[in-house]
């Protein structure tokens, strides 16, 4: 006998939870929600609800009270809206417990663990110090990812699971004997079957689908059994209390096969730690006293009982009255991390009866082919499959028991959602579906706030459009993600790249984030300088005041606030919704969904819907509009290789005859999920075939490609692309409509070209014909549209150019009232020449390009860099880096990679140099050339961060991608004698001071050394100044 080696709001009180479930997803309800109490502000000053948040993690809960104070402060003055807080707890403990980061804690966790008293007045100081900065905050609902919370080990309400054993009998042979297995848990199912035979599958493409197979299910290698499904059987009721089964297949007159196979199931609970418990690990831990210092454990997220075992804790333990009325005042939103439990199989209790209730039959025979991709960890990804001899592979009851998982997942997200909106007040947010072997896309409209991140989304704008599709259509209006984890960039993400994530993000719909991360700053035993660190150094980034460019982030989280004003602005507008339906959801989506380009080529923007999301008050056709007070969807598409579902398409046929257009790219599809009885099938067939030969609206097309027949039926993009140079260039848009304007979102896309290449140049034509304002998000202005500008019947047509990667925002204000006053929330006041330069900043409508002869480069450099090198004491944490200062002299601009002495060097640079304007040999003149009096300022790139001064007055904001500034010439000297002194300063990461002593780094006594780490040293970063700066030349 063996193991078989085998994954808004909702108006809905707790009590009322798993009621609504088993009522179905019409219990989702849309209710309106602002971005917050206090509002979004201004584009200029947005408010702290818009602004970013940073994760805040803190070791556990002995950190001290002012640290987190002052931490809490330190993020305000970066300019972020809020913190998240979670207790890191070793990401669970050692990591023999699912993902755990180490096997120590320098610290009583029997004291300072999650839920103790420790933790209250840790949770009460950071509540405090989030009021006197005037912020907000999130708080997971647990340690770690916020899974679970202290119980008793006895609690129904905790995470379960299962497991299956079998023993093989010889064909025509008999078993008596207790089954395999027998002790392993409560006996869910004993089944007896016939193996018809066995081989051994080899995938070469690991992202591909096998033949057949279930979507969203990836290929794997493995031994491949396949049973008879007519010889499956139940033999529960034929066990005796002891294990004991007796059965003999001398009848079955078979010699087709290989053996006989019985199986015996079992379901226990899991006892999966969302934090170890102190006596699992090392250090100085104690004997618990009690539960409530034994750790936590991970609850049942497939049942309401899971939600109210975590909602009973913080009533009873956490959430005294004054703790309460402080998370009232100032908390943002209750939240959890994604589901990433280890299990075999995905259980809850009952879930036998529940799968019955849902599909009419019962699934205990079937039990056996469940074993493959339903769990995580564990034997989820087995060598050896269990298949039957259905036309499917038994894959429809996989489906099934996937659509019944989902539905209790949905029990489980509407308990906590309606706990948060009436006991706490406050929205909840979750990372919904992914890593779980069920339809995402049905289930995001479950949380208020449904939360991607852009490390398992793989920074795809495709996979972001997955995610806001159904979020959208619920009428969500924040989407947030937890944006910035690069595996392998532990201390060498630069603030650009940081930014690079949040603008395709915002390209897919994505309009709230939560960077990762931002941790405590305090001493923590057994830990080195610079700073406390997750994940044994892997990902990116520990941001805060230890880095050397923590001074300048402020420039950048007003650029994110000020995008985020304008994603979060009215409703969004899409053109196209595609048909989506997975049965599983992958821990890292890699794959755009609809891979061609040519929707992008043309303008048109498009979301995914499921069609289990059909049914929300928000999916309906008016006038041939689907989704009118939403997405406004123009046109529905549904590709040949899509996966369809009976309720999915009669509600298509619904649209079909209310006038939406169709498109049934490649033919019409025949496959679908799920088992469905024959007639209700052929019915559902006939009605679509029907539709697709009747209706004018529906179109049948013979290729996938989608962008050609969309135009040729007249539904045309929102923003159509006219032109574009260089014509392989990409732009994504994005588009919000409010009754008195509406917001473009613009981003020119050069993921493929090294920093500072990818300049285009595009002409849009607008369906809108209000009056086009420009919002620099830099700087706050928003000013009149300062190129061409054509009008007609069709709406309003731009010229538009920008840097690779470089974002814009184009406004459309509908009447005199809403247009904007000229101003920006970077004034300069001490600029006393303000007023003669209204946008001296580098608008898309504005920037020629720079003609290097007819310029001033400057040269003569001279460069200060303030060194922050490893202390001598690597465990002094808060005495922060040793610093010291050397000077060099560039005749031209350099890496520090190739200045001597600078090679590992992270810190400060301090840049300077003098020039005469006019220079003494002026550039010759050019017809391209802007007025005289007009003088530009050229950064090139910015690598990182970088403020400047001209003749000792500040120069606004810089935008990385394109650093220029229009007119220089109300802060310059023109007397062609007097020097003008320009100076620079910029920030780097720590990564390149840390490369030399990387394997001497630990946190809690782990780091990159560690045995069980799989870290491997970051890259060298190029610090410092080496684009050419330029004075003139437009």
């Amino acid at each position: 006998m063996r193991l078989i080696n085998t994954f808004l709001a909702l108006s809905l009180s707790v009590a009322a939870a798993g009621a609504a479930v088993a009522g179905g997803p019409e219990s989702v309800k849309l209710h309106p929600q602002s971005t917050a109490d206090g509002g979004r502000g201004t584009f200029a000053n947005p408010s702290k609800h818009v602004r970013p948040k940073f994760r805040y993690w803190i070791p556990d809960a002995s950190v001290d009270p002012d640290v987190v104070a002052k931490d809490v402060k330190t993020a305000k003055e970066a300019g972020m809206g809020g913190l998240e807080l979670l207790g890191y707890y070793l990401y669970g403990g050692p990591p023999n417990n699912g993902a755990g980061r180490g096997n120590a804690a320098p610290v009583d966790w029997a004291e300072y663990g999650f839920g103790t008293e420790a933790w209250n007045r840790v949770f009460k100081a950071f509540l405090q110090a989030i009021k006197d900065n005037d912020m907000v905050m999130d708080f997971a609902i647990g340690p770690n990812q916020g899974t679970g919370v202290p119980a008793p080990e006895s609690t129904d309400g905790l995470a379960w699971d299962v497991a299956a054993y079998n023993v093989s009998v010889p064909l025509g042979g008999s078993f008596n004997d207790v089954l395999p297995g027998w002790g392993a848990g409560e006996l869910l199912a004993a089944v007896t079957g016939l193996a018809l035979d066995s081989a051994d599958v080899v995938r070469p493409d690991q992202l591909a689908r096998d033949p057949g197979s279930l979507p969203g299910d990836y290929s794997l290698n493995r031994t491949q059994i396949t049973l008879s499904a007519s010889s499956l059987t139940d033999v529960t009721n034929l066990t005796s209390v002891g294990g004991h089964l007796s059965v003999d297949f001398a009848g079955t007159n078979t010699t087709d096969g290989i053996n006989h196979t019985i199986f015996a199931v079992y379901q226990f609970r899991s006892d999966y730690r969302a934090q170890d418990g102190p006596l699992d690990l090392g250090g100085p831990q104690s004997e618990p006293e009690t539960w409530r210092q034994n750790g936590s454990w991970a609850v049942d997220h497939f049942s309401s009982l899971g939600a109210k075992t975590t909602t009973d804790f913080w009533e009873k333990y956490l959430l005294s009255n004054d703790t309460l009325d402080m998370l009232h005042d100032v908390g943002n939103y209750a939240w959890e991390d994604s589901v990433e439990i280890a299990a075999n199989l995905y259980w809850t209790l009952d879930f036998l009866d529940y799968f019955h209730a849902d599909h009419g039959y019962s699934l205990a025979k079937w039990l056996p082919l469940l074993f493959h991709r339903n769990g995580k960890y564990m034997n989820s990804n087995p060598d050896v499959w269990w298949v039957s001899d259905e036309p499917d592979q038994g894959n429809g009851h996989i489906a099934d028991y996937r659509a019944t998982l989902a539905n209790r997942y949905q029990s489980y997200l509407t308990g906590l959602n309606a706990w948060a909106e009436e006991y706490l007040k406050l929205p909840f947010s979750a990372q919904i579906s992914y890593n779980l072997p069920m339809d995402m896309l049905e289930n995001i409209p479950y949380v208020d706030a449904p939360e991607c991140e852009s490390l398992d989304f793989s920074d795809l704008i495709d996979g972001y459009r997955q995610y806001a599709g159904p979020a959208n259509l619920a009428g969500r209006p924040i989407v947030s993600s937890e944006c910035g984890a690069v595996r392998g960039e532990g201390f060498v993400q630069t603030v650009p790249e940081l930014l690079w994530h949040a603008k395709r993000s915002w390209a897919g719909g994505i309009n709230q984030f939560v960077f990762h991360g931002f941790p405590y700053s305090g001493d923590y035993g057994n830990t080195t300088w610079p700073v406390f660190t997750t994940f044994n150094y892997q990902y990116s980034d520990m941001h805060g005041a230890h880095r050397p460019d923590w001074f300048q982030y402020r420039g950048a989280m007003d650029y994110v606030a000020r995008n985020n004003w304008v994603m979060q602005a009215g409703v969004p507008r899409m053109d196209v919704a595609f048909w989506q339906k997975v049965t599983t959801q992958p821990g890292h989506v890699e794959l755009r969904t609809y891979e061609p380009t040519d929707l992008e080529k043309m303008g048109y923007t498009y979301e995914y819907l499921s069609p289990d999301s059909f049914h929300l008050p928000g999916a309906e056709v008016i006038d041939g509009v689907l989704a009118p007070e939403a997405q406004g969807f123009k046109a529905m598409v549904v590709r040949a290789n899509d996966s369809l579902t009976i309720d999915g398409v009669k509600k298509l046929v619904e649209w079909a005859h209310d006038g939406l257009p169709i498109v049934l790219a490649g033919g019409i599809p025949e496959t679908y999920v799920g088992t469905y009885n024959p007639i209700d099938l052929r019915e559902t067939r006939r009605s679509l075939r029907e539709a697709a030969i009747s209706l004018p609206n529906v179109n049948v097309t013979d290729d996938y490609l989608v962008a050609s027949t969309l135009s040729c039926i007249g539904i045309l993009p929102r923003t159509q692309i006219r032109s574009m140079s260089p014509t392989n260039a990409t732009w994504f848009t994005n588009w919000r409509s409010s009754e008195e304007c509406d917001y473009v979102y613009i981003y020119n896309d050069a993921i493929e070209l090294s920093q500072g290449q990818g300049t285009a140049e595009a002409t849009i034509q607008f369906n809108s014909k209000g009056v086009p304002y420009e919002y620099d998000a830099w700087t706050g202005q928003q000013t009149a549209f300062g190129g061409d500008v054509s009008t007609d019947d069709d709406g309003t047509t731009l010229s538009l150019s920008l840097a690779g990667n470089q974002t814009t925002i184009i406004a459309f204000h509908h009447s005199k009232r809403s247009e904007p006053t000229d101003h920006s929330s970077w004034h300069g006041g001490h600029i006393s020449h303000a007023e003669q330069t209204p946008h001296p900043f580098p608008t898309s409508s504005a920037v020629h390009a720079v003609d290097p002869a007819q310029s001033l480069t400057l040269t003569n450099w001279t460069l200060v860099v303030e060194h922050w090198d490893p202390p001598a004491d690597l465990y002094n944490i808060t005495g922060g880096a040793s610093k010291h200062n050397t000077t060099h002299h560039l005749p031209h601009l350099v890496s520090w990679q190739e200045i001597p002495g600078l090679q590992n060097v992270s810190g400060r640079g301090y840049y300077s140099t003098s020039f005469i304007w006019p220079p003494a040999s002026p550039p010759t003149s050019s017809p391209h050339s802007v007025p005289p009096e007009k003088v530009p300022l050229d950064f090139g790139f910015i690598p990182n961060t970088l403020t400047a001064t001209l003749n000792s007055i500040p120069l606004p904001p810089l935008d990385p991608t394109r650093p220029r500034i229009l007119d220089i010439s109300p802060w310059i000297v023109r007397d062609g004698q007097s020097p003008n002194r320009l100076e620079a300063v910029i920030g780097t990461p720590l990564g390149n001071a840390l490369l030399p002593i990387f394997d001497l780094l630990e946190t809690s006594s782990e780091g990159p050394a560690s045995e069980d780490a799989t870290t491997v040293p970051p890259p060298k970063g190029r610090y410092g100044l080496d684009s050419p700066v330029r004075v003139g030349g437009y």
